[in-house]
């Protein structure tokens, strides 16, 4: 009688092992479906910051040619599948000679930088910072992925950007 009595007092305690199992093939199934979303996400970002980064990079040397009174040029590389480009400051009025200053920029990891028009370089002329360029267009593009990418079009002798 006592055994009896013993094995009513405990209670049943802790899963099975077929219990932690399911519930760790649920997780997997759920984390598969999930991981394809988030990669997408992830380059999808990454291709966004990028094309904001250059529009910005942009607007600032047009800024600067307009306030030291000085060509600025912005000059993507001119290989395909750029990962840099590069903003030099020259001191006269016209991009001509060698640039007093040279910054190298880099863009996100991942991405990578094409040029879709003829003339690749922009130069930013004093007074007004307006450039001589006919509308320039950029893509900036997922490198495992070339369908997630952003354009980047300066529209006019302002040097307006747009990110499409």
């Amino acid at each position: 009688m006592e055994t009896a009595v013993i094995h009513a007092s405990h209670s049943k305690q802790g899963f099975t092992l077929i219990e932690v199992l399911v519930v760790i093939a649920i997780l997997g199934i759920l984390l598969a479906l999930g991981f394809g979303s988030y990669t997408r996400w992830r380059a999808s970002s990454a291709v966004m910051e990028g094309a904001q980064q250059f529009a910005r990079d942009v607007d600032r040397t047009r800024t600067s040619a307009k306030r030291e009174n000085a060509c600025w040029r912005i000059q993507p590389s001119a290989s395909t599948n750029a990962t840099t480009y590069l903003i030099e400051r020259f001191t006269t009025s016209t991009c001509t000679g060698t640039a007093v200053s040279t910054q190298t920029r880099t863009l996100p990891r991942g991405t990578q930088m094409t040029s879709n028009s003829t003339e690749i370089n922009v130069n930013f002329v004093p007074p007004y910072g307006t450039t001589d360029a006919s509308p320039n267009e950029y893509t900036v593009a997922w490198t495992g992925n070339t369908t997630i990418s952003r354009t980047i079009r300066i529209t006019s002798v302002l040097g307006k950007t747009v990110i499409r």
